[in-house]
């Protein structure tokens, strides 16, 4: 019960605060425990974060795989736009995703190949299924070829990402739709 606490708290501590910033002593108030008593189930701050940020990743990948199941009868456009918007509507309240993005931009330098790592396999994964649900489409024609609409859409999403981490959700609609439409006629043939 104890390391489900501070691994809850940690997650918040991180994805609000990054990892240079976020305390284990304010972890351990938050849990209501000494401040050693998290050396009991980490051996550092190192070692707490790279726990808390694998579950993260895990999280989110299968947090991708339910939504492609989930809009697997959804056009493509509706799919990938959508997928932008779920981003932006769940960057203020689901902590696994804000400390992927905030770490995912600002990489602790002892930690950066062990978190590239873990950053690496989320970003292959999502590229995947859009790739997989671009190659499946046959409602469309696409203008280009899968990889390159793939990677065409990884570089909008990316950008809407690093809006949401900079920004936040205020100016994110303005610019999603200027890019969208853009991205949307150079993909698909009228």
């Amino acid at each position: 019960m104890t390391l489900q606490k501070i691994k809850t708290a940690s997650l918040k501590q991180f994805a609000r605060k990054g990892y240079d910033a976020a305390s284990l002593q304010l972890i351990a108030d938050e849990v209501g425990i000494k401040k050693q008593s998290i050396y009991a189930h980490f051996k550092s701050k190192d070692d707490l974060f790279i726990d808390i940020f694998a579950d993260a990743v895990d999280q989110e990948i299968l947090e991708l795989d339910r939504y492609f199941q989930a809009q697997a009868e959804q056009s493509l456009e509706a799919v990938l736009r959508g997928l932008i918007i779920e981003f932006k509507e769940r960057y203020e309240s689901a902590m696994n995703l804000r400390l992927i993005l905030y770490v995912g931009f600002l990489i602790p330098s002892a930690l950066e190949n062990q978190v590239q790592a873990l950053v690496t396999r989320y970003v292959q994964h999502k590229t995947s299924l859009v790739y997989e649900r671009l190659a499946a489409e046959t409602s469309v024609k696409l203008r280009v070829p899968v990889q390159s609409a793939t990677i065409a859409y990884m570089n909008l999403i990316e950008g809407m990402l690093v809006e949401l981490v900079y920004n936040g959700t205020a100016g994110f609609d303005p610019r999603l739709e200027s890019s969208w439409d853009i991205y949307w006629h150079g993909l698909v043939q009228l």
